[in-house]
């Protein structure tokens, strides 16, 4: 029989793609989940050279597999197979069953209606090493083709050139006396690329206490006095779940990738209460229990000694990062952020550590201190003129700042007190309280440092709050009567 443009009319179909999503494979690529397993995933840690990459197939998880007719093929009718690539080649020619299932089981019968396996295919066209599409032909003869019956096309590798997933489409065309009829082709997805390995913020054994100011900025505030370390967290290398197979379609562990990996912690602000040295034992930064050292070129690195990761990532807790000070600690602990960056080693130059280095952020050093409050103020240009008075009650000198809150419920940007006129020139002293300050120099301060705050559209009041780095900060509000005459005070005590 030859091929020609009339149209069989017989009723000979194939059958619609499902898509399939992309998962690891363990048996011939199924293009329409009828039959073997789904899209194959490589791991993208792999390097493509100059000359591509070459995949290699390890047993048949490279083979292609689906339904060929529904109804099956008569006898006399010529059978042509054509497999399309979305991009990459062959590195040898690809080879065509017919079978039953995808998987082998015998799919046609002979001129007597007897199980016998499909006649041998022939390569008509392409499949060299240059080429992503590859056309079969074979002939039912006498016999005939089952119902359902599946192709199989068996590739020993592709070269790929970059990590674009691939899709695979087969086309099918038989013809006999009544001419040719295309089959429903058949397409899905083949193989795509992702990470074996990820670096992730591991934040499950971190603590949240804060640096205590009313124990002078020297230890944490974690519920005993003389707290002297805390655990800021940590950065694992993980394994992806859905792991992505080798070059080689094979397994792939961490360690076929990396070898070991380094872990640099970097706080913002310095090392200082951390790293005393011999003059005060006890201080230290250590990863998973390991010392870290402080760069002599940069006081704000830090560097444990490269370990080896195991086969399967780094499980969660294992690499916690854990900042201590001497027990008679006397260098006051710096608020700072803090981030961990993991450098791997390659194992090799097949594979790259792109995916298993990078930087998370740690639990940032913070110090606790105290708020107050004062819900209503006039105008600042109100007739009664208001002021306020700030009291550090504690023994412990600290910043003060000073939000402004509106009618409408819009808060402004915080400004230290040290920006009004009247305030303190620095840090608010120990038992000492500032001058009166004007609610209309409050209030043009704010404006200076937040261009965008304004009072309300529906009223003219104001709310005051104001947050310390002190143990206690006492908030007074003075209103002024128009004749001068009287005033009137309010306290809040903070909270």
């Amino acid at each position: 029989m030859t091929f020609t443009k009339k149209k069989l009319a017989a009723a000979i179909g194939g059958t619609l793609l499902a898509s399939v999503g992309i998962q690891q494979a363990q048996a011939a690529v199924d293009i329409d989940n009828t039959a073997g397993a789904t899209a194959l995933l490589y791991a993208s840690e792999a390097v493509i050279g100059t000359s591509g990459l070459g995949l290699t197939d390890a047993a048949t998880e490279m083979d292609i597999a689906g339904i060929m007719a529904v109804n099956g093929v008569q006898s006399d009718t010529d059978i042509r197979v054509t497999l399309t690539l979305s991009s990459g080649t062959f590195t040898a020619a690809p080879t065509l069953t017919i079978d039953a299932d995808g998987a082998g089981a015998v799919g046609c019968l002979d001129a007597v209606a007897a199980t016998a396996a499909c006649p041998a295919t022939t390569l008509f066209s392409g499949g060299t090493t240059a080429d992503s599409t590859v056309t079969f032909n074979t002939s039912t003869g006498a016999g005939s083709v089952i119902a359902g019956a599946h192709f199989n096309i068996a590739l020993a590798g592709l070269t790929v050139s970059d990590q674009s997933a691939i899709t695979a489409t087969v086309s099918t065309e038989i013809a006999d006396s009544f001419g040719p009829t295309d089959l429903a082709d058949n397409s899905g997805a083949y193989l795509s690329f992702g990470p074996l390995l990820s670096v992730a913020a591991d934040a499950g054994n971190a603590e949240t206490v804060a640096i205590d100011v009313a124990q002078n900025s020297l230890y944490f505030a974690g519920g005993a006095t003389g707290d002297t370390n805390i655990n800021v967290g940590g950065a694992i290398i993980s394994v992806a779940a859905t792991a992505p197979v080798g070059i080689a379609t094979d397994a792939l562990t961490a360690n076929s990738i990396i070898t070991v990996a380094q872990h640099t912690i970097t706080a913002a602000n310095g090392f200082a209460a951390f790293n005393q040295g011999t003059a005060a034992t006890g201080s230290s930064i250590k990863v998973n229990g390991v010392a870290a050292a402080v760069s002599t070129a940069d006081a704000t690195l830090a560097a444990a000694a490269a370990v080896v990761v195991p086969v399967g990532g780094n499980t969660p807790g294992s690499q916690n990062v854990v900042l201590t000070v001497p027990a008679k600690n006397t260098v006051a602990i710096v608020e700072t952020t803090l981030t961990d960056t993991v450098t791997s080693v390659t194992a090799g130059a097949v594979y790259s550590a792109a995916s298993s280095t990078g930087t998370v952020s740690l639990n940032s050093l913070a110090r606790n201190g105290s708020s107050a409050r004062l819900t209503f103020s006039v105008n600042p240009t109100s007739s009664f003129p208001m002021s306020i008075r700030v009291t550090n009650d504690s023994a412990i000198a600290g910043p003060v700042t000073l939000t402004l809150t509106n009618d409408d419920g819009d808060t402004s940007t915080a400004v230290s007190l040290t920006a009004i006129t009247g305030g303190p020139t620095g840090d608010l002293a120990k038992g000492a309280s500032t001058g009166l300050l004007s609610m209309a120099n409050v209030f043009a301060a704010v404006q200076a440092a937040d261009a965008t705050f304004a009072l309300g559209t529906s009223s003219n009041k104001l709310r005051v709050a104001i947050s310390s780095l002190t143990p206690t900060i006492v908030l007074n509000a003075f209103s002024l009567s128009s004749d001068g005459t009287t005033f009137s005070m309010v306290t809040d005590a903070g909270a």
